[in-house]
């Protein structure tokens, strides 16, 4: 026996071999490790990640993922790691999102976890100091922001604005009869001005002054925001460099700067209009004015909601309207089926316009255009949500942080839900309603859940009766022959960033009667 003296006494145990003595230790040890399997294999499995490239260490994919038509990489991963797929751009997580199942899952379903944005240095903190709407984080200023926006764009309001689209789609007519080498610019003003008269309450002027720095603005935000195109975004420690030594941030500051003297004094303007007793005076900037204080804005703030609406509805609204010129040139059967279908509904004499009352009578043409949607979407990368919280998906982790991407061109082409799916081919669609609401179904060009744009119906509506006004009027015709013919073209062949237009394509636009011709020129007295 051996003896243990406590202060309670002294304890005779009985005296243990080795052997037995290392009994318990072994058990506990052998316990120990179980568990810590055990607690690995549940976290392994709670925590697998989704298939995608090896990255390098430190820096993962950030130098395999280019910053070019980055949706075409997109879909060339899903070809091989499958619908969803994992990217590591140094500290940031990536999930490319393929399949419109999926998005509609997670940027939908569960919205409440994926509809904040990553905070971006570039663009976010220096080009926008924290106060544009597309980048704010999901939270009381968003809501705030949206709710004003809702009151301008939501469709019962929309359709005040009929009219005002019509004036628009008038003057665009015009604008190609007497200048047809220009559809660029054309396309580009028909975008911006209704959204100009709607936010600033007047009218484009023809100088193009506004409409050219309103283009530079969104060239450079559409490039400054996508992922990787700032190496900064990626290592934001290079946020505490010395100005010296990140040239970036005073160019960031000088594109802020830039945008603040248009929206500043665009806003000014109006608040002089409201002193000077308009009292007609209409517009989102003015709304934004009599609520100022309730919603608690600055100047850049007001000046940014105000802009933003202006921001989106002219980037997307243009390049879809360039795309569609396109599709025209490399599908000319399509073009010629509109227009019989326009025949017979407001017959071939070239003497009536379509208006929004024909919007139900033209099913094919309404077709045509969700196609254009489709086929070529404007924003074709999509614009990344992010997660506030971990998530599980499918038996993935989807760790707090990650961007979530969903890749509108891989859900536009993806053979299951529209097959043959790089063919422009309008019947897809004849069997959807022709309603004002229904043309922004059937596709994801508007994105999803509650980051989903405010004014989708606005800018399909817009986008309707400009490309079903263009195949009334003209003819979309081959650069080089002057007739119907199919031009071949690569969709490779257009601009990169958050949107995207074609570039290297030319056409002859032609009135389609002199008859036409007269009629649009009656509207160009009454635009005037």
């Amino acid at each position: 026996m051996d003896t243990i003296t406590s202060p309670l006494g002294s304890i005779a145990i009985p005296a243990l071999t080795y052997r037995e003595s290392t009994i318990p230790y072994r058990t506990a040890t052998a316990v120990c490790i179980i568990c810590c399997l055990t607690y690995l294999f549940a976290f392994r499995k709670r925590a697998r990640q989704f298939p995608g490239p090896k990255g390098l260490p430190l820096v993962g994919n950030t130098f395999q993922v280019p910053t070019i038509r980055t949706w075409r990489y997109f879909e060339k991963l899903s070809a091989i790691y499958g619908p969803l797929v994992r990217l590591s751009l140094g500290g940031d997580e990536l999930l490319i999102l393929s399949n419109s199942s999926d998005a509609e899952e997670l940027l939908g379903r569960r919205s409440y976890n994926y509809s904040s944005r990553k905070p971006l240095i570039y663009a976010g903190k220096y080009q926008s100091e924290g106060k544009r709407l597309v980048l704010l984080p999901y939270g009381d200023t968003l809501k705030k922001h949206r709710a004003a926006f809702h009151q301008m764009l939501q469709p019962r309001v929309v359709g005040a604005y009929e009219t005002m689209q019509e004036l628009e789609s008038s003057k665009l007519l015009v604008d190609l009869l007497e200048r047809p080498l220009e559809m660029y610019r054309h396309s580009v003003r028909f975008a911006a001005s209704l959204v100009f008269t709607l936010s600033y309450g007047k009218r484009l002027d023809d100088d193009d002054a506004d409409l050219n720095a309103i283009q530079s603005i969104l060239e450079n935000f559409t490039k400054d925001t996508y992922p990787g195109s700032h190496i900064v975004d990626t290592f934001p420690v290079l946020d505490h460099l010395p100005d010296f030594l990140a040239p970036w941030r005073a160019q960031a500051r000088e594109k802020h700067k830039r945008e603040m003297n248009l929206y500043n004094r665009l806003a000014l303007e109006v608040k002089s209009k409201i002193a000077d007793g308009d009292i007609a005076l209409e517009c989102f900037a003015a709304r934004l004015w009599d609520q100022k204080e309730k919603m608690g804005l600055d100047l850049d703030e007001l000046s940014y909601v105000a802009g933003s609406a202006f921001e989106a509805g002219t980037d997307t609204t243009a390049s879809t309207v360039l795309w569609f010129f396109l599709a025209m040139l490399m599908y000319p059967d399509t073009q010629k089926q509109a227009q019989s279908e326009l025949d017979r509904v407001l017959g071939s004499d070239g003497k009536t316009m379509p208006s929004f009352a024909h919007l139900g009578q033209l099913p094919y043409c309404t077709a045509l255009m969700k196609e254009v949607f489709r086929w070529a979407p404007a924003a074709p990368g999509g614009f990344p949500h992010y997660s506030d919280a971990d998530d599980e998906y499918q038996g993935y982790h989807i760790k707090k942080g990650t961007m979530i991407v969903p890749c509108i061109w891989n859900m536009h082409h993806n053979e299951t839900e529209f097959p043959d799916a790089f063919t422009f081919n309008p019947e897809r669609f004849l069997e959807d309603s022709c309603t004002p609401l229904q043309l922004t179904e059937g596709h994801y060009g508007f994105g999803f859940g509650r980051r989903k744009c405010p004014g989708q119906y606005l800018a399909a509506k817009t986008i309707w009766i400009g490309l079903v006004r263009i195949l009334w009027g003209f003819d979309v015709l081959h650069p080089a022959t002057g007739e119907p013919q199919h031009l071949p073209h690569d969709l490779t062949n257009c601009t990169s960033g958050m949107t995207s237009r074609p570039t290297n394509f030319k056409a002859v636009i032609s009135p389609r009667s002199s008859v036409h011709a007269e009629t649009i020129r009656r509207a160009s007295d009454m635009y005037n």
